[in-house]
C-alpha cells in the first residue's frame, strides 16, 4: 500500500537533508586538515575554504529566482547534486593550490544552493499538509552525526578517504533527489530583483547583520577546529568528538525547539543563541584540554540548531510565500557567503598571526555585538504568527 503523499513527502526531505548533511558532517570538520596536507599553509587554507561562501553570493539568489519563477526547485536539486558529485570527484587529483581553487569553485558553483533550495520545498510542505520545519531539519543533524562520529573514530591519518567518503554520499544524494516533489505551482513570474527589495525593511537588514556576524565568528571553529585540535598534539578522534557532540546537542534543541523556544520571538532566540557562543568561544581561548573542548560542544546546539530554526522562523514571519526560496537565498547569500567570506579568508590568516586561542577569544567579542544587534529587530506588524504554522 503506497504511504500517503504527506508521509511520502516528510521522509524524501528528511532523507535529503541525513544525506547532505552527512555529506557536511565529514567536510566542514576534515577538509581542511586534508587540505593542510597537501603542504598549504593556514592562510592558503583559509583562502580555499572562502571560495564557498564567495560564491554563495552569487549562486543561490540566481536559483532561488529561478525555483519561485519556474516552481521546479526539486529538479534544479537534481541537477545540482549531479554537478556537485562530478565537481568535487577533482579533488581527488588536485594537488597544486591553483588546481584546488578550481575544483573548489566548480563545487561551490552547485553545492551553495542545496540548503536554500531544500528549505523552500520544506516550508512549502509544512505550510501545505503541516508539521514542523524543525523537525525535518532535525534528520539533517542526525546525518550529520552520523557521518562525523563515525568517520572520526574510524580514521586514525589524514588522507584520501576524507574526499572518497564524502564523494561516496554525494553520489547517492542524486537518485534520492527524484523521490523530491515541489510543493508549489510556479509562481506570478517575480522580477529578478524581487527579493533584493526585501532588504528595503529595516529587520530584514538588522538580521542578516547580526548572523552574517555570527557566521564570521563561527568561521575559526569551522575552518580551523582540526588545525587547532593537531596543533594542540591531540587525537583527530576529539575533531570528530566534538562535532558529534555539539551535533546531538543540535538535534535536541530542534526537537525541542516548537515547545520550549517557539513561544519566544525569533529575535530574542538568536539574541540568546550569539551570547551562548560568546561563552562558547571564550571556553575554547581558555583551554587546551581535549575533556573541555567536548564538555563545550553541546552549546553549539544554540551556536547552530536555535540560531538557523530561528532565522527561518523570522523570514516566516516577513516574507511573502511566493518570495519564499529568494528570501531563504538572500539570507544564504548574505549570512553564510559575505559572513563566511569574511570568516574564511579572515580566519586563515588570523590563526597564523594570532594562534588559534587567541582567534576564539576574537569570535567570542563578535558575538556579542551579533547579539546587540538582532535585538534591534521590531516584532512583525500585526502581531507574531505561529512559528510551526509557517
Amino acid at each position: 500500500m503506497p504511504a500517503p503523499p504527506q508521509a511520502a513527502g516528510h521522509v524524501s526531505l528528511a532523507g535529503f537533508y541525513f544525506l547532505y548533511y552527512a555529506t557536511v558532517g565529514i567536510v566542514l570538520p576534515f577538509l581542511p586538515a586534508y587540505l593542510k596536507s597537501l603542504s598549504l599553509s593556514a592562510t592558503q587554507v583559509g583562502l580555499l575554504l572562502s571560495i564557498s561562501p564567495c560564491l554563495s553570493l552569487l549562486a543561490p539568489p540566481l536559483w532561488g529566482h529561478l525555483a519561485d519563477r519556474t516552481g521546479r526547485a526539486a529538479r534544479m536539486l537534481t541537477g545540482l547534486a549531479l554537478g556537485a558529485t562530478l565537481a568535487f570527484s577533482l579533488l581527488l587529483v588536485a594537488r597544486s593550490f591553483p588546481a584546488l581553487v578550481a575544483s573548489m569553485a566548480t563545487y561551490a558553483v552547485f553545492a551553495t544552493s542545496f540548503t536554500p533550495l531544500i528549505d523552500s520545498l520544506a516550508m512549502h510542505h509544512v505550510a501545505r499538509t503541516g508539521g514542523s520545519y524543525a523537525h525535518l531539519r532535525l534528520f539533517g543533524s542526525l546525518g550529520f552525526i552520523a557521518s562525523s562520529v563515525v568517520f572520526g573514530l574510524l580514521v586514525s591519518r589524514v588522507d584520501e578517504r576524507l574526499v572518497l567518503a564524502p564523494l561516496g554520499l554525494l553520489a547517492l544524494l542524486v537518485p534520492w533527489t527524484l523521490t523530491l516533489r515541489d510543493s508549489a505551482a510556479p509562481g506570478p513570474r517575480p522580477h529578478p530583483l524581487a527579493g533584493l527589495r526585501l532588504l528595503r525593511h529595516p529587520d530584514f537588514r538588522w538580521l542578516l547583520a547580526a548572523t552574517s556576524l555570527h557566521w564570521l565568528a563561527c568561521a575559526p571553529y569551522h575552518g580551523s577546529l582540526s588545525i587547532h585540535v593537531m596543533a594542540l598534539g591531540l587525537s583527530p578522534a576529539v575533531v570528530g568528538l566534538t562535532a558529534g557532540a555539539g551535533v546531538v546537542a543540535e538535534v535536541v534543541v530542534m526537537a525541542l525547539y516548537p515547545r520550549l523556544l517557539g513561544r519566544f520571538a525569533p529575535r530574542h532566540v538568536l539574541g540568546f543563541a550569539f551570547a551562548a557562543s560568546a561563552l562558547r568561544w571564550g571556553g575554547m581561548a581558555l583551554t587546551s584540554s581535549a575533556g573541555v573542548l567536548v564538555t563545550l560542544a553541546p552549546l553549539h546546539g544554540l551556536t547552530f540548531g536555535a540560531f538557523y530554526v530561528a532565522s527561518v522562523a523570522f523570514l516566516a514571519r516577513r516574507v511573502p510565500p511566493e518570495l519564499r526560496a529568494s528570501g531563504q537565498a538572500l539570507f544564504a547569500a548574505v549570512t553564510f557567503g559575505l559572513g563566511g567570506l569574511l570568516g574564511y579568508a579572515s580566519s586563515g590568516a588570523a590563526y597564523d598571526w594570532l594562534g588559534g586561542h587567541r582567534l576564539f577569544a576574537v569570535a567570542a567579542a563578535l558575538e556579542l555585538v551579533a547579539a546587540a544587534l538582532v535585538l534591534q529587530a521590531a516584532p512583525p506588524e500585526g502581531g507574531p504568527r505561529p512559528v510551526e504554522a509557517s
